[in-house]
């Protein structure tokens, strides 16, 4: 067969339009994204309940509540680069069936030890489980809606711990703290047989990694009717290499590096502070449980509008204003719970301005993250910017259990101190268009052609 007559299998999906079975993908994937936000919602709000049972204060649960975190950044750096190797699809089901039995040992659990290492497990399946699904979504979609898609995908996140937040009081109320990790367990098993089922093997990892794989030829024809799947070839960009982390500290690059890694952990601190402890902090400002965990309803209800509005802002080259005005929002929102009384009405919106500020902001840097480096280095860029990322989240736990067990501080007080990372939040911001010097991102492609990173970020 000539060279004239071989097709880049990234460049026909690029150009395609979204298809019904393109639509499929991401919609299997967004499962998996939503219940990420589910689970990781889920401890927070068990949380009470457990400190009355057992007879314990909030700071025992803080290891139980980092044990998932931890679990996502092992998963992360340790298992789910085994997609690369054997595919995508497989390591996205053990993922989610590793979710739902670890679930459901921790609904058993009866010390915060136990708790522990199954939240620990389940993190493990999260972190195995959520690069590849989002590798597999960006190896689907067109290019033109590449990152609008990813963005709203990973609003699924607070759309996730918002169902939680919906479910859980009733739930909790009539069948006992102990019910939502029993849920949290039979839904990621009917995900990870709903993935067996419907879920492709990434096309684009086949052409490149396996291209006698006899699975292509069905794929194409599904995905890409009227195309010879003999006839496609690998991109250049999906041979490349694997790439050594100190890649990512050149010296053309340590600068944006250090910033977008600084922007990741920095934003993650402060939505795993209010993911973990919010439900606790609302409770000892005199709200009822209920009450506290509907107070982690809207709060989440804010991350979807947030994150919808700054995916809409993304898409139009607007990634620093949309950043530096969510924090400014944030910041402000935070210095007024010393000011506005803590009951339910009053703090509502608070809540709400902080939710859409923070999980909003970490939309964009998530699409910020696939822009940042050329196709060289894009997956390694974007993979050790999460992983960082999730370092800052494991140390939320921690460090609010810490202050709560440590300081006698108000309510307010304690929700206050998270104006000084939202602050540094967006400085980072603020300096992000400086750190790219000018020049044209190779890597530009991920949003649209001849677009350079300054027009993407806004400059």
């Amino acid at each position: 067969m000539s060279l004239e007559s071989r097709q880049d299998i990234g460049a026909l999906i690029d150009d395609s339009r979204l298809s019904r079975q393109q639509a499929s993908v991401i919609v299997l994937c967004g499962l998996v994204v939503l219940l990420d936000g589910f689970d990781l919602q889920t401890m927070a709000l068990a949380v009470p309940s457990l400190m009355q049972e057992w007879s314990l204060g909030p700071a025992a649960f803080s290891y139980a509540l980092s044990g998932a975190l931890l679990g996502m950044v092992a998963g992360t750096c340790l298992v789910a680069p085994l997609g690369d190797k054997v595919g995508r699809r497989p390591v996205l089901i053990a993922g989610m069936a590793m979710v739902g039995a670890a679930s459901i040992a921790t609904a058993f659990s009866s010390t915060p030890a136990e708790l522990f290492v199954w939240r620990f497990l389940t993190g493990i399946g999260l972190g195995m489980s959520m690069p590849n699904a989002t590798a597999l979504t960006s190896e689907y979609v067109p290019l033109k809606s590449r990152v609008f898609l990813i963005s709203l995908m990973f609003c699924g996140v607070a759309l996730g711990a918002l169902i939680a937040g919906f479910t859980a009081p009733a739930l909790i109320g009539a069948f006992g703290w102990r019910s939502i990790f029993l849920v949290g367990g039979v839904v990621p098993l009917f995900i990870a047989a709903a993935l067996y089922v419907w879920i492709p093997e990434s096309l684009r990892l086949l052409v490149a990694q396996w291209p006698a794989d006899p699975r292509i030829a069905g794929i194409v024809a599904r995905f890409l009717p009227g195309v010879e799947a003999a006839t496609v070839i690998a991109s250049a960009s999906d041979r490349v290499e694997r790439q050594n982390v100190l890649e990512l500290f050149a010296p053309r690059y340590r600068a944006r590096t250090a910033l977008l890694w600084a922007a990741f952990a920095l934003n993650l601190f402060v939505l795993f502070v209010l993911i973990s402890w919010l439900p606790a902090v609302l409770t000892a400002a005199g709200w009822t449980p209920a009450q506290a965990l509907r107070g982690a309803v809207v709060n989440q209800a804010g991350g979807i509008v947030g994150g919808l509005v700054i995916a809409w802002l993304v898409d139009r080259d607007k990634t620093v204003p949309a950043l530096i005005g969510g924090y400014v929002l944030v910041a402000a929102a935070l210095s007024l719970f010393l000011v506005v009384p803590s009951n339910v009405t009053s703090w509502v919106v608070l809540l709400v301005v902080v939710g859409a500020g923070i999980s909003g902001a970490q939309v964009a840097l998530n699409a910020l993250s696939a822009v940042f480096y050329p196709p060289s280095l894009r997956a390694n860029g974007a993979g050790w910017a999460n992983t960082i990322g999730r370092t800052g989240a494991l140390l939320a736990p921690l460090a609010g259990g810490f202050v709560i067990a440590r300081f006698t501080l108000e309510p307010a007080q304690q929700l206050t101190l998270l104006i000084a990372p939202v602050l540094l939040c967006g400085v980072c911001a603020l300096l992000l268009p400086y750190v790219w010097r000018g020049e044209r991102s190779a890597s530009a492609g991920a949003v649209a052609p001849r677009r350079s990173a300054a027009e993407f970020l806004g400059r």
